[in-house]
């Protein structure tokens, strides 16, 4: 809008409320004379015309109860003359009295009208000559009852006397009637010529008003349209925008201030300016303040871990070596002081992480349970070193198979449970799991409750402060840096959740983690009844550990019979020789397990009846410790435990579930490197130290290595040598390791394994790694049985998928089916029978070729957008999915790989496009013969 020209303010120029005063004034009026019309009609229908409806009606309700009257005399003396009976006489005596009252309304009311007040007049004579000719005579005197001529001639009579009364009757209501019709008439009339006269009346203030109106309109519009255009223009950022003062003089006014306020927007917006480059210099400061601490974080993780790396590792390799006692005591001690070091800086970097927003969440298959009993048995020796009962109860009624990052959230339970044992000196600790199924998954509540110290009601809520604890003094007596619930709380509320504490002082707490988790996929069936029928005798002075066990028993369809101390499990075995096997608690009050199963064996009926004995620690005299077939330690898995009662029993596990690949307690069994194979092991490591430590490790694990200084000489190693693994350290000299694994894998021909090795904590550093080509990650510091388990999986001839000649390396015929397909879903695959089983594997198969050649073509295409159901991302989920539900893991690899490239730049992805068809050719022969063997 252009800027106008404010014009001064006019000297006769009226003021608002004079233009609003008008239309106000019209309309009063209006109402002044619609309301004067409605008084004086209400007065004319009300007063008038309606006294005379009034008159009528009440005329009407008396000629109603005076002939009611009559009536009443006439049947009341009829009934009489009939009957003699002097109970008739009652209506005749009413109706007498009701046409006295009757007419004494009556009479008085018609006397403002002639012809009624005669008609009226004949009407009461009538009334007198009945009265007067029949009622009174047959009163005076009546005819015998055998004399029927005379009580006819009186019934006659009766009959001329009342019909003349009728007539008389009928035309004065007849003339009342006509009366008020003609009033209610007259009334309406009046009531249509008042409406018609306010019609009027509002018609022509109306045109008034409107005139009014119209011109307070042309008066206020086009100056108030102005003044709103000028703010909608500042609105909108026009800040030279101003309005033309016009019109009244307050919206002169108006305008002059709307004028003031643009100048001042106008001001504002060059102050704005000004600091708004202040805040963009201040947030490019912040990002690199942030960059800062972010490249801190990683250099600090690396430049702690690094020495830390070679302490521990070296410490290790000590311990094997030959010791005289109080070396090992001095190596155990520093051992245990660099574990509890790691933890601490674990601790402080977890934090650091979570400040500085890389807390990445993985979203992979896991088993809550095997979760659970997992920390319970690697808490459970500090436990039994306190005399605590370290509890797991579990519910054995559904599958706790869900999707989650399993390594955050055991990392949370451990916090929780390591807590309550450090703070509880006595007693025990429960670890309970419950779960509540939702539209998205389950809901899971993990509690460790323990019997400890407690924690004051107004110190809760120091709890989850980071660097805090509840007291001073609980930081002498039990040591921590207080940031273990601070994380544990911020993982916990990232994965959707929350962790409640309820304590009170020395009464013990309990803490609740809530996680919501999806439910993974399983193919393992109902749990089969392997213990049907068993009766088990159960001691334990615990009664939360005999719950506990009772539905861990009786979910393999044992019948457990609980006892809470020896004395009473020796009176049931003398008494009921039926159990066949006693599971004994090992620490119970007055008589302990081993006491108990001495004496057992003196009885008759417990001479050969089986044992097992329950403990939280192995310290069992050895005279007693051949007492019991099998000793387990608390907390016990329900799987470990129906195995070794079953085992005991000398049951066989007829038709009971494969264990899918996973061992008696629920770990996923390893794979078994090949018997005589070594590696050949480049360790690219700037650090001397730890170069040396990765030789000693690789030397005691049996492999060979070599050592390169940086990351130039290890591509020039990968160049001119043969090696099959390559452990490459992240941050070195000349060419660092995210760049050299980029180089190697742009090599041709067969290639290593790569597996990163860094300090760092970033998830940016991992996903750098494998989007550069690694296969596999470790984190400093590496311990040699973690070095041991990277290596083991690759200790087979088949070499990496990379490079241009990769698919021709290795021929199918060569290789195992075991080596390309998981044994572990192949054994559950099995359970569906020959018959699916075949087919499963041959449809997978079939489906293979064309896979795989439409992800090749849509690579050639260059179709990466994951909105296109035809893309590489796409096709090569579907893919991944349908391999890893086969068990071809390594196809499902490269396929994920795939699925999370946005192009084929990267050589990681030039690599798992070039080992794709090999790999499902390798995968088409291991199912050929999985099928041939099948049938």
């Amino acid at each position: 809008m252009p800027l106008a020209t404010p014009r001064g303010p006019r000297a006769d120029a009226p003021p608002l409320r004079e233009l609003l005063r008008r239309p106000l004034l019209v309309g009063l009026a209006a109402l002044t004379a619609v309301a004067l019309t409605t008084v004086g009609l209400a007065v004319v229908v009300l007063t008038l015309l309606g006294a005379r409806v009034d008159r009528a009606n009440a005329m009407l309700s008396a000629l109603q109860d005076g002939h009611i009257a009559m009536l009443n005399q006439e049947t009341g003396l009829r009934g009489f003359l009939v009957t003699r009976e002097a109970r008739f006489l009652e209506p005749y005596r009413k109706g007498t009295a009701d046409l006295e009252r009757a007419d004494a309304i009556l009479l008085p009311l018609g006397r403002a009208d002639a012809e009624l007040s005669e008609t009226l007049g004949r009407l009461h004579a009538a009334e007198r000559r009945f009265i007067e000719q029949w009622v009174e005579p047959v009163l005076a005197g009546q005819p015998a009852i055998g004399d029927t001529v005379a009580l006819s001639e009186l019934i006659r009579q009766d009959k001329r006397l009342f019909d003349a009364y009728r007539e008389v009757e009928a035309e004065a209501r007849t003339l009342v009637e006509r009366q008020r019709e003609q009033a209610l008439d007259q009334q309406s009339m009046t009531v249509a010529l008042g409406a018609a006269l306010s019609l009027v009346v509002t018609g022509v203030v109306a045109l008034a008003v409107r005139r009014a109106n119209r011109r307070l309109a042309d008066t206020l519009l086009p100056p108030t349209q102005r003044v709103r255009e000028t703010l909608a223009s500042l609105a909108a950022g026009d800040v030279e925008s101003r309005a033309v003062e016009s019109g009244p003089a307050e919206l002169r006014d108006i305008a002059g201030d709307v004028n003031v306020l643009g100048q001042a927007l106008h001001d504002r917006n060059v102050l704005v300016e000004a600091r708004q480059q202040e805040l963009m210099a201040a947030r490019d400061e912040a990002e690199r303040a942030g960059q800062a601490k972010t490249a801190f974080l990683a250099t600090m993780s690396h430049e702690i871990r690094t020495p830390l790396n070679a302490v521990l590792g070296l410490t290790d390799l000590l311990l094997t070596t030959e010791l005289s006692d109080e070396q090992r005591g001095h190596l155990d001690t520093v051992s245990r002081s660099g574990d509890s070091l790691l933890m601490l800086i674990n601790d402080i970097l977890d934090f650091s992480k979570i400040e500085a927003g890389e807390l990445d969440l993985e979203k992979a298959p896991f088993d809550l349970s095997d979760l659970v009993y997992d920390v319970a048995q690697l808490l459970a020796p500090q436990a039994t070193g306190k005399g605590l009962d370290l509890l797991v109860d579990i519910p054995a009624d559904r599958t706790w198979h869900v999707l989650g990052d399993g390594a955050r959230l055991r990392q949370v339970v451990v916090n929780l449970v390591g807590n309550a044992v450090k703070f509880t000196p006595h007693g025990q600790v429960l670890i309970s799991v419950s779960g509540e199924e939702t539209r998205s998954g389950v809901r899971c509540a993990i509690a460790v409750a323990d019997t400890g110290i407690g924690i004051p009601a107004g110190q809760h809520h120091r709890l989850f402060r980071s660097f805090s604890q509840v007291d001073t003094s609980t930081t002498r007596s039990y040591g921590g840096t207080g940031l273990g619930l601070a994380i544990s709380q911020r993982i916990v509320a990232a994965m959707g959740g929350d962790i409640a504490v309820a304590s009170t002082l020395g009464s013990g707490s309990t803490f609740t983690m809530t996680v919501e988790l999806d439910v993974a996929p399983s193919t393992a069936g109902s749990p089969t009844e392997t213990l049907t029928g068993r009766r088990l005798l159960v001691v334990d002075d615990n009664a939360t550990n005999l719950r506990i066990l009772e539905h861990q028993l009786a979910g393999y369809g044992a019948v457990p019979v609980l006892v809470r101390s020896g004395a009473e499990a020796l009176r049931l075995v003398a008494e009921e020789p039926r159990f066949d096997a006693c599971l004994l608690d090992l620490h119970m009050p007055g008589m302990d397990g081993d006491e108990v199963a001495e004496r057992l064996r003196r009885l008759a009926n417990g001479a050969t009846l089986p044992l097992i004995l329950l403990s939280s620690s192995a310290s069992v005299p050895a005279e007693r410790a051949a007492l019991f077939a099998a000793r387990l330690h608390k907390p016990v898995r329900p799987e470990r435990l129906e195995q070794t009662v079953r085992s005991v029993l000398g049951a066989t596990r007829t038709g009971s579930r494969r264990s899918g690949g996973r061992t008696p307690g629920g770990i996923p069994a390893p794979r078994r490197a090949e018997p005589g194979r070594r590696l050949r092991v480049l360790v690219a490591e700037d650090h001397a130290v730890n170069a040396q430590l990765m030789s000693l490790y690789l030397q005691q694990l049996g492999h060979d290595g070599e050592h390169v200084g940086n990351g130039e000489l290890a591509v020039e190693a990968v160049r001119t040598g043969d090696y099959d693994v390559v452990l490459m350290d992240a941050q070195m000299p000349v060419l660092g390791g995210v760049d050299a694994t980029a180089a190697i894998r742009c090599m041709p021909g067969p290639q290593p394994r790569i597996v990163a090795v860094t300090a760092s904590v970033l998830a940016a550093d991992r996903s750098a790694f494998l989007e550069a080509g690694a296969d596999d990650f470790l984190t400093k510091p590496v311990r040699m049985a973690t070095l041991e388990e990277a290596l083991r999986q690759w200790q087979t001839d088949v070499p990496h998928p990379g490079g241009d000649a990769v698919a021709a390396v290795v021929p199918a015929h060569e290789e195992e089916p075991v080596d390309v397909l998981d044994p572990a879903t192949v054994a559950d695959l099995r359970d569906l029978g020959d018959d699916a089983f075949g087919q499963l594997y041959g449809k997978y198969a079939a489906s293979l070729g064309p896979a795989v050649d439409a992800i090749a073509g849509a690579a050639a295409a260059g179709r990466w957008d994951e909105e296109d159901h035809d893309a590489v991302p796409r096709l090569a989920h579907r893919l991944k999915g349908s391999s890893a539900a086969m068990g071809a893991q390594r196809l499902a690899g490269l396929c994920r790989r795939l699925e999370e490239a946005t192009s084929a730049t990267s050589p990681g992805v030039v690599a798992a496009l070039a080992g794709l068809t090999g790999e499902a050719q390798r995968v088409e022969a291991a199912v050929a013969r999985l099928c041939d063997a099948a049938r």
